[in-house]
């Protein structure tokens, strides 16, 4: 059963229509340029209901722009522009969808093995240029593939796996707190990094995969 959204004088009949909608604002717009007044409402009508609306206001809103992340470069997001003159970016995602204390942890987890999947892409294309996608039998190359965790050693069930070794919760694992124009969440324990790391660097077995060889063909050996 889906449920209505509704932001001040906005209401959706899903989270689904109300995101396309803020995304809609957001690609009318070229990245650094100022938001008109009329979407300018609608995003302070936003930021009331965004779960860490107060640390988001700081001194009060000046105005909106659309900028991309700093640290890639890939993903275009608001931005507030405080009237002391700091900004912070802000998600529609997360207003609409509030507050996800597991996604967070997990987000944490797979950024806390960024460096062991991207040695692995490294090592794999060492020797050659082009690999064959086990489903599709399309090739693959370094500026197109996905990697994923062999089933049935997923990332879910090797995080699982390790929680359980090392007797914890998921909501035990120490991660980064809110702050302005955090992209993303990292785990701050030393201890559990380091466990994770290399459970994860001894039990993984990662593969390539087209795009979409990954994105259907091997969601299907998950179910």
């Amino acid at each position: 059963m889906t449920k209505a959204v509704v932001i001040a004088s906005l209401a959706f009949r899903t989270k689904k229509a109300a995101k396309d909608f803020f995304r809609d604002i957001r690609d009318r717009y070229k990245d650094g340029e100022r938001i008109a007044l009329e979407d300018d409402g609608y995003l302070r009508d936003l930021i009331a209901i965004h779960p860490e609306a107060e640390m988001k206001l700081g001194s009060g809103i000046s105005h909106f722009s659309v900028e991309r992340d700093a640290e890639f470069g890939t993903t275009r997001h608001f931005v507030i522009h405080r009237i002391d003159g700091s900004k912070t970016d802000v998600s529609f995602h997360s207003a609409i969808d509030g507050r996800n204390e597991r996604r967070d942890r997990l987000e944490a987890l797979r950024r806390a093995i960024e460096q062991q999947i991207l040695d692995f892409r490294t090592s794999a294309f060492a020797s050659c240029d082009t690999l064959t996608c086990p489903f599709r039998g399309v090739a693959i190359t370094e500026t197109s593939y996905h990697i994923d965790h062999e089933p049935p050693k997923t990332f879910v069930t090797l995080v699982k796996q390790w929680l359980n070794a090392e007797g914890l919760r998921l909501a035990d694992l120490q991660i980064t707190p809110p702050a302005d124009n955090q992209i993303v969440t990292e785990m701050t324990d030393c201890t559990q990094l380091q466990s994770w790391l290399e459970f994860h660097r001894e039990h993984a077995k990662l593969r390539l995969l087209s795009p979409l060889g990954n994105l259907s063909d091997a969601r299907l050996t998950k179910s």
